[in-house]
């Protein structure tokens, strides 16, 4: 069944030839997933010439909209601005009007479109929820939020299951080669989620829905410019009662907001904020212990993010920039006990407080030298801190009996970088070289360098490109410290990854991009096994290497339909040592994904919109860990999303645009998991209205 699923969907994701979000330089054919770039977006994004304020962009004829959609800015690449076709490595940018168009509420959910990206949520809307890049752990890749470094210090990855996306301007994927400008936990790659700048006469949008299971999903936003000063922000509720018969409820409030003021056309002094409070049921939390549902388990997650950043220009050959940001994230878990919650005949209970915050700072000078020559020098700082208490049944690893683990961890970390562009045989070579020398008060210090190159070919329309970067993960505070489990003399793992590939774009219609990676990872931390159980240990005792291919098509059918879609083929093995069990665990070797989305205007009225899209995901086979602790094959998997939307643009006082819209998800299985002991949701329908005012 997995194989011949996999074969099914390979056939189906190629023959509709287009990319879910378009990787490398788009093809001249718009697609799904790239809509017009703000010329100012959110952090690092200003290059090397002043930035001028623009005006609001009023609604463009179906041609010009294509046209701005061409070759999109993107900056995480090289933490300068920088179109996508000059870029060496491999890039994905999901655009906001592809979220907006399938009503995506979760960044989650647009990273599960992107090729080579996996996502893994365990369980309901809210359940924990990581994402891996080409086969890369959740601890091994990188999560920005507006440039701001946002995994955590307890286990070095980040939940994204409660990351909203409202008021987004894009999600920008590097897939591998980030750590010679991020430094740690980028190896697999770089999610950078960058917010919309405020421009033009102030706007607003509410949004309210509803749907099966109780979901509610309320949403409002706001943005616009007065004088120098541009702002956005959005403000969200959402809230469900899940789809098990007990405690499987979620609630999340999300709040984010941006300011960029223009003191003259050479200064911008930008402001962050973002807040998430999450409520979240745990139905699953003594699954491993044979408890079917667990009727009292949840946890309270709150997430806060504030950044300031000043950036100025010096004539128009140097900007420098600087700012300051403080993270913090405080996990709550509650389980008391139940009756039916038995353990070995004991009432079991948990009850766990992680706080942990990160400060810090960057400093950053951009210098052109001549045309197609730059230069990036910059400076990193973080202050991390952590505090982990936890109580429960069979806690104490002596006796097995109830106890307490509690242990504080801190440390510093410094980096300088730098970083060269240069255009060679008059705009034919395009170059990027540079290395990053982190310090770290635990370990010290690692220098992480990488080089690209991308050759467009215009005769044949073609772009080839090539990378090699190096990088590495400094070890978790649960990996070092953890009472019991870690061992403070824990290693970084560190890696190496090229990869290679080209663009081809068959005249306005239709493109095809294909990507091989190769990566290896040394001194990988896995779980060393002890003579008992409870004494196994965190160790530097394995290495793993990946190599897959990556193909992203596109494809115009007619003006008004496209189809998109990506294959990943991937393979990952281990070499472990010290009698490690360490093997490749929720990496499938085949994915694959599709688009087919239809977008027509004036049918009814004269500026009405109809806009509809079926999503298709395929997850192979991959081994997992069962709730028993052995690892077994976790079946493949086929998710299909369907969305309509209608927007009628009647001009009524104030409001500019209404809309109505429905979204299905999951339509076809019903029995899926994408993580052993979690069922996945069944059907969900979501219907809702959308008024737009100015």
């Amino acid at each position: 069944m997995q194989f011949s699923s996999w074969i099914l969907s390979t056939i189906v994701a190629i023959s509709l030839l287009a990319p879910i979000a378009r990787a490398q330089e788009p093809a001249s054919a718009p697609s799904p997933a790239q809509t017009q770039t703000k010329s100012t977006p959110a952090d690092q994004t200003k290059s090397a010439t002043p930035a001028k304020k623009q005006a609001s962009q009023p609604a463009t004829p179906a041609k010009e909209q294509e046209a701005q959609k061409l070759n999109p800015v993107v900056v995480t690449a090289t933490r300068i601005e920088q179109p996508i076709a000059d870029i060496g490595t491999t890039i994905t940018v999901v655009e906001d009007s592809q979220i907006q168009e399938q009503k995506i509420d979760r960044v989650g959910d647009a990273l599960s479109e992107v090729p080579g990206v996996q996502v893994t949520q365990s369980g309901s809307p809210g359940s924990e929820t990581g994402v891996s890049i080409r086969g890369a752990t959740s601890a091994q890749t990188l999560v920005l939020v507006d440039g701001v470094e946002v995994n955590l210090g307890a286990t070095g990855g980040f939940d994204i299951g409660n990351l909203t996306t409202d008021n987004l301007d894009r999600i920008e994927v590097l897939r591998g080669a980030g750590g010679s400008l991020y430094g740690s936990q980028a190896i697999g790659g770089v999610v950078n989620v960058l917010s919309q700048e405020g421009q033009g006469p102030p706007t607003a949008s509410l949004v309210s829905a509803g749907g099966n299971r109780a979901t509610s999903e309320q949403v409002a936003t706001v943005s616009g410019a007065e004088g120098n000063l541009g702002y956005s922000g959005a403000l969200s509720y959402f809230s469900t009662e899940g789809f098990r018969p007990v405690n499987d409820n979620s609630d999340n409030l999300s709040g984010s907001t941006r300011l960029d003021y223009h003191l003259d056309d050479d200064t911008v002094i930008r402001g962050f904020a973002r807040y998430i409070g999450a409520n979240v049921s745990l139905p699953n939390f003594l699954v491993a212990d044979g408890v079917p549902l667990d009727p009292t388990a949840h946890d309270r997650v709150e997430f806060m993010l504030f950044k300031g950043e000043i950036e100025h220009h010096f004539g128009e050959k140097l900007l420098v920039r600087a700012s300051a940001f403080f993270v913090r994230q405080d996990l709550r878990l509650n389980a008391p006990p139940f009756p039916g919650g038995m353990v070995f005949g004991t009432p079991y209970f948990e009850t766990d407080s992680i706080p942990e915050e990160t400060r810090g700072g960057n400093a950053e000078a951009i210098y052109t030298w001549a045309p197609g020559w730059r230069t990036l020098a910059g400076f990193d700082f973080k202050d991390r801190w952590l505090r982990s208490s936890s109580s429960c049944s069979f806690c104490d690893p002596v006796t097995g009996g109830s106890g307490a683990t509690t242990f504080n961890a801190r440390r510093q970390e410094y980096a300088g970088y730098v970083e060269d562009e240069g255009s060679l045989i008059n705009g034919h070579v395009l170059v990027t070289g540079g290395f990053r020398v982190d310090g770290n008060s635990q370990f010290g210090e690692e220098v992480s360098p990488s080089w690209s190159v991308a050759i467009p070919i215009t005769k044949i329309s073609t772009t080839l490109r090539g990378s090699y970067s190096e990088g590495f993960r400094a070890p978790a505070f649960n990996e070092l410290y953890y009472p019991d489990y870690g061992n403070p003399n824990l290693r970084p793992e560190i890696s190496s990854e090229y990869d290679g590939g080209f663009t081809t774009n068959f005249g306005e219609r239709a493109s095809f991009t294909a990507t091989y990676f190769s990566r290896r990872v040394h001194d990988l931390i896995v779980t060393i096994p002890a003579p008992a159980p409870e004494y196994a240990t965190a160790g530097n005792a394995a290495r793993v290497d990946v190599q897959g291919v990556e193909f992203v098509p596109s494809l115009t059918i007619i003006k008004e339909l496209t189809l998109s879609g990506s294959v990943t083929v991937l393979d990952e093995t281990h070499a472990d040592a010290a009698g490690s069990t360490a093997q490749p665990l929720r990496v499938a070797k085949h994915s694959a994904s599709a688009l087919l989305q239809y977008v027509r205007s004036a049918n009814f009225l004269p500026h009405d919109r109809i806009t509809a899209s079926v999503n298709y995901i395929f997850v192979g086979d991959r081994d997992d860990i069962t709730v028993e602790s052995t690892i077994a094959n976790h079946d493949a998997y086929n998710l299909v999303n369907a969305v309509v939307s209608y927007a009628m643009g009647i001009p009524l006082k104030h409001v500019h645009n209404e809309e109505v819209f429905a979204r299905v998800s999951n339509l076809m299985d019903r029995h899926y998991s994408q993580a052993f002991g979690f069922p996945a949701p069944t059907i969900n329908v979501l219907a809702g209205v959308k008024l737009d005012f100015e």
